[in-house]
């Protein structure tokens, strides 16, 4: 696959991150305002979890998986990597939102279900670390680097 695919596979990528961050946005404000109204009981800390990372989570991971190989003039470490992360992010968020929603008793029974959804979140953001900190370290540096480092070894320099 030649760069010009694979910068617009990532862009896609991207766009999927930003618009699952949206959905959660809208459903999790629906859900809180049924909550408030006393239309749906859900309680306010799996309101939470869909709101820090399913919202602001992906909303940041999506935009950074654009941004980030941007500014390394680099391509993404791995595609493959963040559609699975995708995935895994996806499940551990829904897990924990339904956990902790008050929509079940929390039980012995309920653990497993908490434990493993948040493992899964754990996982997916271990993996995103990974994948950035490598896109980055592939740097070599952008055009003006050179430039600029001139410019500051000068005497009255930046």
């Amino acid at each position: 696959m030649s760069r010009g695919p694979i910068a617009a596979v990532v862009m896609q990528l991207s766009l999927r991150y930003v618009k699952m961050s949206l959905v959660y946005l809208v459903v999790g404000g629906t859900l809180l305002l049924a909550s408030f109204t006393r239309l749906v009981a859900f309680g306010l800390s799996g309101f939470y979890f869909m709101q820090l990372y399913g919202f602001v989570g992906m909303m940041i991971f999506g935009l950074s998986y654009l941004f980030v190989p941007s500014f390394a003039h680099t391509f993404l470490h791995s595609l493959k990597l963040a559609k699975l992360q995708f995935w895994i992010m996806n499940f551990g968020i829904i897990g924990l939102t339904v956990s902790f929603s008050g929509l079940f008793p929390y039980t012995e029974n309920l653990k497993p279900l908490t434990v493993g959804s948040l493992s899964l979140l754990v996982l997916a953001l271990y993996l995103h670390a990974y994948n950035l900190w490598s896109t980055m370290r592939a740097w070599k540096g952008s055009p003006g680097e050179s430039l600029a480092k001139e410019a500051s070894a000068k005497p009255g320099g930046v």
